[in-house]
């Protein structure tokens, strides 16, 4: 049986390797059509395939990492999760700005396409941080 799920695990990890590879390959392509497009509004066409081919290949790589325990030792109280929460919006909001010198700094299209995906991440995620603070004080 343990043999079976290490030639699985072989047989996936071989998979994201191929497909992030092809990806990159089609990222490429397209960052090049992109510059010989005239068209405003190919480009920006273009650059939401960029940005969705991106963010595949971001998550194609999150399957070879290890699995993450997410088992906590002792609940902790409302309070101490509340804000750590608090402190986590605090850190996006510093890193959205750290994030925001690097796009006014990108030298080339795919610097600016990689810290832009950057970007809408971390807003998502402050957003749904805020989202859940306001979620959990609510109920209180």
């Amino acid at each position: 049986m343990q043999r079976g799920l290490k030639y699985i695990c072989r047989q996936r990890l071989d998979y994201v390797d191929r497909f992030t590879s092809d990806e990159l390959l089609h990222l490429v392509e397209l960052m090049k059509l992109r510059g010989a497009v005239e068209s405003e509004y190919l480009r920006e066409f273009i650059n939401g395939i960029i940005r969705e081919t991106y963010l595949r290949i971001r998550l194609m790589d999150l399957l070879s990492l290890p699995d993450i325990s997410l088992s906590a030792p002792d609940a902790k109280p409302l309070e101490e999760v509340v804000e750590a929460l608090e402190e986590m919006c605090k850190h996006y909001e510093e890193h959205l700005a750290e994030v925001r010198k690097l796009r006014e700094s990108a030298k080339t299209p795919l610097e600016l396409e990689l810290v832009a995906a950057v970007e809408k991440s971390l807003e998502r995620s402050h957003i749904a941080v805020r989202m859940l603070i306001n979620a959990l004080t609510e109920r209180r």
